[in-house]
């Protein structure tokens, strides 16, 4: 598995473009704004799905057009449903395969009903439900601290060398967010 972070719009949301080198399907996780910049990076693959983590908009603001030009489906959890409906919604447990490559979905609510982060085995693309040191709002419509509490919790059951890439910012890991006390 490979990836590549391009950061898109005003607030600087961190797009990924996940991929499999040996065959070239990939997916593109948060494309938040700037489709042109998103465009050129996936030039080359063969992109399989596009997931939302979370129903805000920095999230999903170069959806219509990357999907006309990719003709991939959109793949959300349906908590977040209320901007548009996804081609297939998924949740805890679910797993999204391509080429050699599949992530597991992890429900994490809190900063939005429909919040889910991306696993695969030393990485965690945690949307905005972690950050390098804090984790995301709570004060926004659909947020809770009580959900975000338990999603926390959960993230702190992953391997401490699990590379954390947020939706916003730089990475960390399970581990410096441990010691931060940011997972409790």
């Amino acid at each position: 598995m490979k990836f590549k972070t391009v950061k898109v719009g005003n607030l600087r949301t961190n797009c990924y473009i996940i991929f499999d080198e040996h065959n070239g399907e990939g997916v593109i996780v948060d494309p938040g704004d700037e489709a042109a910049k998103i465009l050129p990076e996936i030039a080359e693959l063969k992109v399989r799905y596009i997931i939302i983590t979370h129903g805000h908009p920095d999230h999903f603001g170069a959806l219509d057009e990357l999907k006309k030009k990719t003709g991939a489906p959109l793949l959300m959890n349906s908590g977040d449903n209320w901007f548009f409906n996804p081609d297939r919604t998924i949740k805890e447990g679910d797993e999204i395969s391509f080429g050699r490559v599949t992530l597991k979905v992890l429900q994490t609510p809190g900063h939005s009903r429909g919040g889910v982060c991306l696993y695969a085995p030393g990485y965690l693309f945690s949307g905005d439900t972690l950050f390098a040191g804090t984790c995301g709002r709570t004060d926004l419509p659909g947020g809770s601290a009580e959900a975000m509490a338990k999603s926390l919790k959960k993230l702190a059951q992953l391997p401490g060398e699990t590379m954390v890439f947020p939706g916003h910012d730089e990475f960390t890991t399970i581990q410096q967010e441990k010691e931060r006390g940011t997972l409790g």
